[in-house]
């Protein structure tokens, strides 16, 4: 009975000395309680102006590539949301691979019998025969009414969920964010052939589908042109209002300076092709319906730079609101 009470005694101090110092630490503050996670950091886009100039191009254009030249201006509220307005204009045009087939005289759009030659003493091309079981319009038609986008411009909202330091070569160590935005775009479209007119413009016909007795016709008592009738042109150019969405991300050169990449879409309602595309209309007629929505999406490389030029840390405050470490 000694034996048992003399290890029931033993075993309660071993408790007893384990127990105390975990109770004595437990009532112990620590010192990173109620700190944040980083002290001192840098706030590299809090409260701050960005100017990027930049150079892009297109990457969706169906019938025309485009090199781009433009910049955009931003303001950060906070580390991780601001607001950004943006501004590219087109300075390359480049035919894409379809512009270039359906242009090509071995296998592209049909061309038509020359105005004022041989068999045509007409002012516009003339249909061969051996055309006539084509749908497709004659090239001059397709190309007064092809458009090209002239410009683009935004108006967003920035979002940076992701920010933290980038290691290059195990030796070059930078900052980096990367975020997404959206908000309200706008792309001019012009004529990418401004000089070419379609037969209706060259011949001077009546195209209002709304007037049917005259409706193409040379004279009240001619037989329609085929060419008006058949494949009408408008070509649908002016500012386009649509969404405006994207993302990218900045690679810190120093505080006051990041390269950036960017991939930009502004979506906008518009008929590249002025053609005619549905099969409901009698007599066929360019409108509304035959519009549909296109992507202008844009990769663009450039440099911000920061205003201020300086960065500001983050300070971590002590009790009387003083900077840790001031006197």
């Amino acid at each position: 009975m000694h034996r048992i009470r003399s290890l029931t005694v033993l075993a309660a101090s071993l408790v007893a000395i384990t127990l105390l110092p975990d109770t004595a630490q437990a009532k112990r503050k620590s010192p990173l309680e109620g700190k944040p996670v980083v002290v001192r950091k840098l706030e590299l886009r809090k409260l701050r102006f960005g100017i990027t100039p930049f150079v892009g191009m297109s990457l969706s254009q169906t019938f025309v590539h485009k090199g781009y030249a433009g910049g955009k201006l931003h303001f950060d509220f906070t580390d991780w949301i601001g607001i950004q307005a943006k501004f590219a204009y087109g300075v390359i045009n480049r035919d894409a691979k379809l512009l270039k087939a359906l242009n090509d005289e071995s296998g592209g759009l049909p061309r038509g019998i020359p105005p004022m030659s041989e068999g045509n003493q007409s002012l516009a091309p003339a249909r061969l025969l051996a055309d006539y079981n084509s749908p497709a319009p004659l090239l001059h038609d397709f190309q007064s009414g092809l458009t090209r986008n002239n410009w683009l411009a935004s108006f967003d909202v920035v979002f940076k969920p992701f920010s933290g330091k980038l290691g290059l070569f195990s030796g070059i160590f930078t900052e980096y964010d990367m975020y997404l935005f959206a908000g309200l775009g706008l792309a001019n479209f012009g004529r990418h052939y401004p000089n070419q007119k379609s037969t209706t413009e060259l011949l001077g016909l009546p195209n209002d589908p709304k007037d049917i007795n005259n409706y193409c016709r040379p004279s009240p008592t001619s037989d329609p042109n085929s060419e008006c009738y058949l494949h009408p042109v408008k070509a649908d150019t002016g500012i386009k209002v649509g969404p405006s969405f994207g993302g990218g991300v900045n690679i810190f050169l120093a505080d006051f300076a990041a390269l950036n990449l960017d991939v930009h879409d502004i979506m906008t309602y518009n008929n590249a092709a002025g053609l005619n595309a549905t099969t409901t209309d009698v007599p066929p007629k360019v409108d509304k319906q035959d519009a549909n929505w296109n992507h202008n999406v844009m990769f663009s490389l450039g440099v911000t730079f920061y205003f201020p030029p300086k960065a500001k840390r983050s300070q971590l405050k002590i009790g009387g609101g003083k900077p840790a470490g001031a006197k």
